[in-house]
């Protein structure tokens, strides 16, 4: 996302084409119900507008530039559906399918649907031995027990906003998730030691610098992600 806009192909070419052995984005829902890759609250940075992905339909926001706002190298991006990045890059590397929360509180039995859809395309459109590599993340327990329900087989991720784990507050079964996503300040060894005595995997994100990842290295995380996979951090590990 620092060098081209977040959620496009453009962005998730350059990841792979840093060896990156992964990429994380977003889904959302439109207006007619159909899965899109996007990463905000609502569409202001494209084009001014304070609405959200569910107040447009899909051809509405095909007819969107979605690069421009962040170079005129991008002029007219399309924003990208699921199905497509699924098909395109399902079959290449590991995916992190991020469905946000409802952006606002009357879109939320909406957004539970896409749960149901995300993991619908996901056994539709990815090959079964592909599966494996694909991990459902949300910061919203709802979404995530209605993406299990429909599918309880796929790897589920709860993201958080503290390293403090209460159950009784998430409301949800912890032995649904496969493992837990946490902003990497917020880590610590003993969760990182507890989620691991619970056999979850630890994933963290916006590590960007050489300090950062030295640390989640000696905390024995299990994924790590970044805004900067052409970071020479990632070159040096790749070739030292």
């Amino acid at each position: 996302m620092t060098e081209a806009p977040e959620n496009t192909k453009p962005a998730f070419d350059k990841a792979l084409k840093y060896r990156a052995d992964g990429i994380e984005f977003d889904v959302q829902i439109t207006k007619d119900r159909v899965p899109v890759v996007y990463h905000d609250a609502t569409l202001e940075k494209i084009n001014g507008s304070v609405k959200s992905i569910p107040d447009f339909t899909l051809d509405e926001l095909l007819a969107c530039d979605c690069g421009s706002w962040f170079s005129e190298a991008f002029e007219n991006e399309k924003m990208l559906t699921l199905d497509q990045v699924l098909k395109d890059y399902g079959p290449r590397t590991r995916l992190m399918i991020e469905i946000k929360p409802s952006p606002r509180h009357e879109a939320k039995n909406l957004y539970y649907e896409l749960a149901a859809m995300v993991v619908e395309q996901v056994r539709n459109l990815v090959s079964r031995d592909r599966v494996p590599n694909i991990y459902i993340l949300s910061f919203d327990p709802e979404i995530i027990k209605s993406a299990f329900i429909n599918d309880p087989e796929l790897n589920y991720v709860l993201n958080l906003h503290t390293s403090m784990i209460d159950q009784n507050c998430l409301n949800i079964d912890l032995e649904i998730l496969c493992g837990y996503c946490i902003e990497h300040t917020l880590l610590n060894r003993e969760f990182v030691e507890n989620g691991h005595d619970e056999g979850k995997l630890i994933m963290t994100y916006s590590c960007n610098s050489d300090r950062d990842l030295e640390r989640l290295l000696a905390l024995d995380v299990d994924v790590i992600m970044t805004d900067e996979p052409g970071h020479r951090i990632w070159k040096d590990r790749a070739t030292g």
